[in-house]
């Protein structure tokens, strides 16, 4: 019997090559480029796959993204850099034929039971907020749900809201949390925005995520705003929580240049 489920929005089809973009994860700024949301992802996806020494954790992940990175066939590997007993970092590079379009470090520490110091997690709960439209076109075609506490995407502000993402960052592959995680990261420059995309564009150059823990359930807060100093470039800072509270913060460099005509 044939099988006439359709498959689930997806940014990427994993080959024996690599990672193949497909349209959802074209980039707002150029038309055959990948957004930094889906590479994000990816490389939390590529992160789980890889085979890292058990008994660490996550504390923090970076990702630098060098230059447009081409809607084309993308090659992760993976280099360890330190390799030490109580710390471990690696460098996951991604290539788009011979070049490298960007890279992320992911650093973990050895996992022992300490005293915990949980940061304060003022927000509603996700089931107590209504669904709304808040991203304004970077819903994944539907696959990302919204309930907006303050602000909305394109306008200037501090923006706050619940987001549940029910697609697949790669097709076949059930996302996880962490990797969810990843993909709502790279939100914060276009959730807490400080300007009008008309007037100046902000895109983002980098993205930074300090866990506290993983991740877990389904909605995942952001409470994100940005700060400059009127020199071209700014801070997008974001807040990360589940319906247990604070699992992340982090921020994103970003470029502030001239905006787009309407």
């Amino acid at each position: 019997m044939t099988d006439t489920t359709d498959p689930l929005p997806h940014y990427f089809v994993h080959t024996a090559e690599g990672f193949d973009p497909t349209g959802l994860s074209r980039n707002p700024w150029f038309a055959d480029a990948v957004a930094g949301g889906p590479i994000s992802a990816l490389f939390g996806h590529v992160i789980e796959q890889a085979d890292l020494e058990p008994g660490f954790g996550i504390c923090r992940v970076t990702i630098d993204i060098l230059g447009v990175v081409p809607r084309a066939l993308l090659t992760p590997r993976v280099v360890p850099v330190r390799q030490g007993r109580q710390a471990q970092l690696h460098r996951i590079e991604l290539f788009a034929g011979e070049k490298l379009v960007a890279q992320a470090h992911v650093l973990r520490a050895r996992h022992l039971d300490t005293p915990a110091f949980d940061p304060p997690q003022p927000h509603p709960a996700p089931e107590d907020v209504p669904e709304d439209n808040f991203l304004i076109g970077a819903s994944m075609a539907g696959a990302i749900r919204t309930r907006p506490i303050m602000g909305r995407v394109r306008e200037p502000g501090r923006g706050v809201s619940w987001l549940c993402m029910n697609g697949e960052v790669v097709a076949g592959f059930t996302a996880s949390p962490f990797v969810k995680a990843c993909l709502f990261a790279d939100f914060g420059n276009g959730v807490g925005s400080a300007t009008h995309a008309h007037e100046w564009s902000y895109a983002n150059l980098d993205i930074s995520i300090q866990f506290f823990r993983m991740p877990r359930g389904e909605w995942f807060l952001l409470d994100a705003h940005t700060e400059g100093a009127g020199n071209g470039h700014a801070v997008a800072q974001s807040l990360f929580a589940d319906a247990d509270g604070v699992y992340a913060k982090g921020t994103q460099t970003v470029f502030v240049g001239p905006g787009r005509p309407r």
